[in-house]
């Protein structure tokens, strides 16, 4: 098999070196990444700069842009030749759940796969092994890759995500010392968990107001899948479309906290079947 790898944390983060190695023991890995880090910049492409491409000692390939930059000049000039199996992106530090795919560039960059025609995995690390003093666990991260593996290798996940043209697998897995702590895997819905402080104010040390986005969600506030669902009829109508997940289904938050590994497909057409017949009924 062949695969193409990037992330949003940058070419020498632990979690893509980790993802690396694990898939080496499988198949042939291409590493295009960015630079430096890039969360948060979701799909975002570099269309008013040039970008340079550069290959490290690692062999890996740096690139001045986005993770969507790296995949869209990976396919398209580096390695236009090269048929691959499989583009899987991460391993990220930190979950990307829920809402939080709006954002990621990990996510984006598979996303950005996806359009091309090519099966897409976004593979995250819930916590980023980040323990005492702020320090990434390198180990946690080897854990999490060889689950990655183990998915592709001991169950047919990756011929199935051929058959699902435009969907991404965002992958989550928990944040475990070792693998006999996961329980399984789980096929999830995208959750929705409250944004603590959206928008964080300080004055910076010249006296000017400065201001940190964040997504950091609110602690113990886990909704149920049966209380994320709507309540009224009229509502519950878009939990029956094509194109939204079964209110039943068990989302990615509570399956990795229950330390499991979620499993969520998530699709590239935005536009609802429901919403469509609900909108032509209004007289423009």
């Amino acid at each position: 098999m062949k695969f193409l790898v990037s992330n949003d944390d940058g070419v020498h983060a632990p979690g893509l070196l980790a993802l690396y190695q694990a898939l080496s023991t499988v198949g042939d890995v291409v590493v295009v990444a960015p630079n430096d880090e890039q969360s948060g910049c979701s799909s975002a492409l570099s269309v008013s700069k040039p970008l340079y491409a550069h290959r490290l000692p690692s062999g890996f390939i740096a690139v001045n842009g986005s993770p969507a930059d790296c995949i869209y000049l990976a396919l398209h000039e580096l390695y236009p030749n090269t048929r691959f199996d499989c583009v899987i992106t991460g391993i990220n530090s930190g979950a990307n759940m829920g809402q939080d795919v709006m954002f990621s560039g990990t996510f984006g960059a598979a996303l950005t796969a996806q359009i091309f025609g090519l099966p897409a995995v976004s593979t995250s690390l819930v916590g980023g092994g980040v323990k005492n003093g702020g320090q990434e666990d390198a180990s946690r991260y080897k854990v999490a890759a060889d689950e990655i593996v183990k998915l592709l290798v001991e169950t047919s996940i990756l011929e199935t995500c051929k058959s699902l043209p435009y969907h991404v697998l965002n992958v989550n897995i928990p944040d475990v010392i070792c693998s006999d702590d996961i329980k399984g895997r789980k096929i999830t819905s995208l959750g929705h968990k409250q944004i603590d402080r959206p928008v964080r104010h300080m004055v910076d040390p010249r006296g000017r107001d400065a201001y940190w986005l964040s997504l950091r969600k609110r602690k113990n506030h886990v909704q149920t899948a049966e209380a994320q669902s709507p309540k009224s009829e009229e509502a519950s109508g878009l939990y029956q479309d094509e194109n939204h997940a079964s209110p039943t289904a068990m989302t990615d938050d509570q399956a990795t906290a229950a330390n499991y590994i979620s499993l969520s497909p998530v699709r590239l057409h935005h536009t609802p079947s429901y919403a469509l017949e609900k909108l032509s009924g209004i007289e423009l």
